[in-house]
């Protein structure tokens, strides 16, 4: 069939290839990734997964995460690697749980997203949508969980902050765009 549409968005996606770990004992997903823990340990003793064929379960978020994107496969090695050499004595492993984050250039503008929106009850515009810069924003409850920056990189490293810090935002303050993002705290 045909539909008229003014603009379209292909997500072509990625599927980990991991086939070959059935029957190994690593516990494979419901889209073929590995099933990490939040110290991105497998189901088997010391055999650890990163990147985009490991899903975490993240704290922040509440829910078990599968990142498609470079930065996710940057950061979790960091986290692999204090875990297999050990932290100070008498410290816990360390948690993965970063904040997702996603960039693209569309069209000669500058696209980045950072979080995870999927449970916000609140959305916010920061700025014209049909302008070359805005930045939409995503609360839960008071807090920023997620934001897509659109020609606005300040909006998207303080959103990113704000974030990790979990501080309470002023939805008010917030949709001013002349405002820089991280005075816009309650």
């Amino acid at each position: 069939s045909r539909l008229p549409a003014d603009a379209v968005v292909v997500g072509i996606g990625a599927r980990p290839a991991t086939a070959w770990l059935a029957g190994s004992g690593i516990e494979l997903g419901t889209h073929g990734e590995i099933v990490a823990d939040e110290h991105l340990r497998s189901t088997v003793p010391d055999v650890y997964a990163v990147g985009d064929c490991a899903s975490f379960p993240s704290g922040r978020y509440g829910e078990r995460l599968l990142v498609h994107h470079w930065d996710n496969a940057l950061q979790g090695p960091r986290t692999v690697a204090v875990n297999i050499v050990g932290g100070a004595a008498g410290e816990p492993p360390a948690v993965y749980d970063p904040v997702p984050y996603f960039w693209s250039e569309q069209f000669g503008r500058f696209v980045q997203y950072a979080g995870h929106h999927a449970a916000a009850d609140t959305t916010l515009w920061r700025g014209d949508p049909s302008g070359p810069a805005w930045t939409v924003c995503w609360l839960r409850g008071e807090r920023l969980v997620a934001l897509l920056a659109v020609g606005r990189p300040r909006d998207l490293a303080q959103g990113r902050r704000l974030i990790e810090s979990g501080v309470p935002m002023n939805p008010v303050l917030l949709t001013d765009p002349a405002r820089p993002l991280k005075a816009a705290t309650a």
